[in-house]
C-alpha cells in the first residue's frame, strides 16, 4: 500500500487506470461510529466503519474486480466477460474493462425476478443482460445452476472470459492486497473484524493478511437467514462447501434478518455512514454477536492488551440508493418522515417550462408576431353585448381561418373582467378567481387544476392540433401557467402571460416591471 498520490489527481492517457489502483490513493477512509449508532461505547467497545464505498467504483467488489482483470492473458482483451452477477461485481468488471482498455463486451447473467429498475441500471453502464430461470440465488456449486453453467460456457468457447468470482483465488488474494494492509495501518489495534458472507472474498481475504499479524483477531462472519433475502449476502447453509480458505479464518458468524439489515443501513445512511443494506447487516451482525459475549461474559477476549479497549471494524460494502424500493418493502411506514399534501400527486403533474411564459416584452413581440395589431384592447362593450368588432367570446375556435399560424388567444378571467376589457380576438372561458399566489396552497393548486380538466374535457376543440398556437390570459398568470403546462402535455403549443392580464394592461401604460423567470 504505497499511497503515493496524496493530493488525488490522475493525470496522462493512463489516468483511468491510475484511478482506478488503490495504491495510487490514500486509504478509503476507516470512520469510527458516534455514540448514537453504538450502543455499546459505554462497555469500551469502539465500532469503525470500513468505506470500501468510497472506492472509485463505489462498492467492495470492485478490488477483485480489478484484481482478476489485472491477473488474466491479454487475450481478455478480444473476450467476452461474463459474470453471475446483478449488482456489484458485474457493474465494477464492465466499467473497470472499459476504463482499462475500452472493452464494451461485457454479459451480466441475471435472475429473471430481477427488478426492471436493476436491468435498466445495468444497461446504464453498457452492461448486456442474459437472464435465467429458477432459483434467484443459486449455490455456486450446484452444477445445474448458473454459475456453473458459465463455468461450462467458458470451457467451451474461446471467446468467453469467465471471472469466477465464486471461485477465483483472485477475489479473495485481493482483499490480502489491498483492504486488510490498509485497515491494519490505520487501526493496529484492532480485535475484531467482521464482514458478510456472499463470495467470502473479503472476509477471508482480510482475516488471511490480519490474523498472521495479530493472532488474536477475532474474524465474524454475517449470514443471511435462509429464505430472508439481503442482497449480496447469502444463507450460511452450504457455505461449508465454498472453495476458498475460510478454515481457521472465520471465528464465528451471526444470521442476521433482512429488516434488521435494511434498517441498520437507513440509520447509518441517516448518519453520514452512507451505505447500503449489507452494511447494515455486517453492523447488526457485531453489535448482535458483542451483545451475546457481553451477556455470557466473555468481552475480555476482544480487549487489546495495549488501549484496554474493544475495537470492531466492519465493512461498508457498496450503496443504498439501488435498493430503495426494498426499504420501503421491508419497513413499516411509520419509519419514513411523513410527505405533506399527498393529494398533490394526483395532479398538476405535467411538465412546466419557463419559455412558455411570456412577459410583456416578449408577449408584444409575439403579438406583432401573430397579426394581433394595435389596438391591442377591445373597446369596452356594455354590459349585455359580445365585442361585434372581433368577435371575442365566442366559444368555437377559429377552425375557418386561413392563415396557418393563427393564434388562439383563451381569457380565463371571469366574464365581468373579460367585458371591462380584453386582448383583441380573445375566446372567453371564464373560471371563477382563485387567491393570490394560488401554488402557495396545495388545496388551491387541485381544486385548479380539476376546473382545468373539467374545462379541457367540455372544450376538447382546445385539444385540436391546429397549426398555430394557444395563448392563454388570465388575471394572475399562474392559472395561465398551469394551463399552458396542461395543453403542451396533451400537444397543444400553448404559452401564457406571465403575470396575467394585469401586467400586459401595465405594460401599456408604460409601466416596467421586474419577472423573476
Amino acid at each position: 500500500m504505497a499511497a503515493t498520490n496524496p493530493l488525488n489527481v490522475f493525470k496522462g492517457s493512463d489516468s483511468l487506470a491510475q484511478y482506478f489502483d488503490p495504491d495510487n490513493a490514500p486509504p478509503v477512509p476507516l470512520v469510527e461510529l458516534p455514540d448514537s449508532l453504538n450502543p455499546l461505547r459505554a462497555d469500551g467497545v469502539r465500532i469503525y466503519a470500513k468505506m470500501l464505498t468510497a472506492l472509485p467504483a463505489q462498492n467492495v467488489k470492485s478490488l477483485p474486480a480489478l484484481n482478476m482483470l489485472h491477473t488474466a492473458d491479454d487475450s481478455i482483451h478480444d473476450q467476452q466477460i461474463v459474470e453471475a452477477s446483478s449488482g456489484s461485481t458485474i457493474l465494477s468488471l464492465g466499467m473497470l474493462s472499459r476504463g482499462l482498455w475500452g472493452h464494451e463486451n461485457t454479459v451480466a447473467y441475471v435472475t429473471n425476478k430481477s427488478r426492471r429498475s436493476q436491468l435498466d441500471m445495468l444497461r446504464f453502464f453498457g452492461i448486456k443482460c442474459m437472464l435465467y430461470g429458477g432459483i434467484s440465488q443459486q449455490n455456486p456449486m450446484d452444477p445445474r445452476g448458473i454459475v456453473q453453467r458459465l463455468q461450462r460456457l467458458e470451457a467451451e468457447s474461446s471467446d468467453v472470459y469467465n471471472c469466477k468470482q465464486y471461485h477465483s483465488e483472485k477475489n479473495w488474494e485481493s482483499h490480502v492486497r489491498w483492504t486488510g494492509p490498509q485497515i491494519w495501518k490505520q487501526l493496529p489495534e484492532i480485535t475484531l473484524f467482521c464482514s458478510t458472507v456472499g463470495t467470502a472474498g473479503c472476509i477471508v481475504g482480510v482475516g488471511k493478511y490480519l490474523k498472521p499479524l495479530k493472532p488474536s483477531v477475532k474474524v465474524l462472519g454475517v449470514y443471511n437467514v435462509q429464505g430472508d433475502h439481503t442482497p449480496g449476502p447469502r444463507a450460511r447453509t452450504g457455505f461449508e462447501h465454498n472453495p476458498f480458505p475460510w478454515q481457521g479464518i472465520i471465528d464465528d458468524y451471526q444470521e442476521v434478518k433482512s429488516v434488521d439489515a435494511y434498517r441498520a443501513s437507513m440509520e447509518l445512511s441517516r448518519h453520514g455512514i452512507i451505505a447500503g443494506p449489507s452494511s447494515g447487516q455486517a453492523l447488526h451482525g457485531l453489535i448482535a454477536h458483542v451483545k451475546e459475549m457481553k451477556a455470557a461474559g466473555r468481552l475480555n477476549e476482544l480487549v487489546d492488551a495495549e488501549t484496554k479497549e474493544i475495537h470492531c471494524a466492519f465493512v461498508c460494502a457498496d450503496l443504498p440508493y439501488q435498493y430503495i424500493d426494498g426499504y420501503h418493502a421491508k419497513l413499516p411506514e411509520s419509519e419514513f418522515p411523513t410527505i405533506s399534501d399527498q393529494h398533490l400527486l394526483n395532479c398538476d403533474q405535467d411538465y412546466y417550462d419557463k419559455a412558455w411564459f411570456l412577459i410583456p416584452e416578449h408577449a408584444m413581440a409575439f403579438f406583432s408576431k401573430h397579426n394581433v395589431t394595435s389596438p391591442l384592447f377591445c373597446p369596452s362593450p356594455s354590459k349585455n353585448s359580445l365585442c361585434q368588432e372581433c368577435h371575442c367570446g365566442s366559444h368555437v375556435p377559429n377552425g375557418d381561418s386561413s392563415d396557418s399560424d393563427a393564434l388562439t388567444l383563451i381569457d380565463f378571467r371571469p366574464k365581468a373582467a373579460f367585458d371591462q376589457g380584453h386582448i383583441k380576438g380573445s375566446k372567453s372561458l371564464p373560471l371563477s378567481e382563485t387567491i393570490d399566489d394560488f401554488f402557495g396552497d396545495s388545496y388551491a393548486v387541485e381544486k385548479r387544476w380539476l376546473e382545468l380538466s373539467d374545462l379541457l374535457a367540455r372544450e376538447p376543440w382546445l385539444l385540436e392540433k391546429t397549426p398555430g398556437p394557444v395563448l392563454i390570459v388570465c388575471t394572475e398568470g399562474d392559472t395561465g401557467r398551469m394551463a399552458a403546462s396542461m395543453l403542451r402535455a396533451r400537444g397543444r403549443e400553448a404559452f401564457s402571460l406571465e403575470g396575467g392580464f394585469e401586467a400586459i394592461t401595465a405594460y401599456e401604460r408604460g409601466e416596467r416591471r421586474v419577472y423573476f423567470r
